[in-house]
């Protein structure tokens, strides 16, 4: 069921990437939030002599929507979720990313963590192919709770010729694009998002993946109108 959108005034609007607590304005009386948790990261390659190592991306994180009757010019609490690591260079997988949460009275909203991806494997030259990291799993207690997208698979074929996953993209951020060439995964951009696999590719070196990026909270509030 679509969410009522208030019919009041708008009076601020302030994106959180930070901090641990929110003050309302001197006028609000309603607030809308919404919330992403962190992205996971991108798994690493290992080397091997004529052989391939492909990992995939890190999940994105999970999204809420939810709107709150609140006071004026009071603190309300909240968390945002880390950004996954980069997976380390070898077959070491990317580290999951952070719920993001926001409380008012007894009322927490909660987007859960996002999962980072797997190390690409022992380098060899057969087919393989490797799931990306989960997204977020639906949190709750928001009027819209939904998970967040994985990311991307990774794909050997053969020694040379091998793609890593892409990583998750969510509302406020764009997965990072794996690769098909030698190298070092990428980190996603914005909030929420996945970072992508590293290559090894046929021989070359261990390389780490990409970071997954931080959670946010888009917080609008409203004042009543005459």
């Amino acid at each position: 069921m679509p969410i009522s959108i208030p019919s009041q005034a708008i009076v601020s609007e302030t994106f959180l990437v930070s901090g641990t607590t929110f003050t309302t304005g001197l006028t609000t009386t309603r607030i809308k939030i919404e919330l992403v948790s962190g992205g996971g990261g991108g798994g690493g390659g290992v080397t091997g002599v004529t052989a391939t190592s492909a990992a995939p991306g890190g999940g994105a994180g999970g999204y809420a929507i939810k709107i709150f009757d609140v006071t004026p010019n009071t603190n309300y609490t909240y968390a945002i979720g880390a950004a996954g690591t980069a997976g380390t260079a070898g077959n070491n997988a990317g580290g999951n990313g952070g719920s993001t949460t926001f409380t008012v009275g007894a009322v927490t909203v909660s987007t859960n963590a996002s999962v980072g991806g797997a190390g690409g494997g022992t380098a060899a030259t057969t087919v393989l192919i490797l799931a990306g990291g989960a997204g977020s799993t639906v949190g709750s207690n928001g009027d819209v709770n939904a998970s967040g997208p994985p990311g991307g698979a990774s794909t050997r074929l053969s020694a040379t010729i091998a793609a890593s996953g892409n990583g998750g993209s969510g509302r406020f951020g764009a997965g990072a694009l794996g690769t098909v060439s030698q190298g070092a995964g990428t980190a996603g951009t914005g909030n929420g998002s996945g970072g992508s696999g590293g290559l090894s590719l046929n021989g070359g070196a261990s390389v780490a993946g990409g970071a997954g990026t931080v959670g946010a909270i888009l917080v609008t509030e409203y004042e009543a109108t005459a």
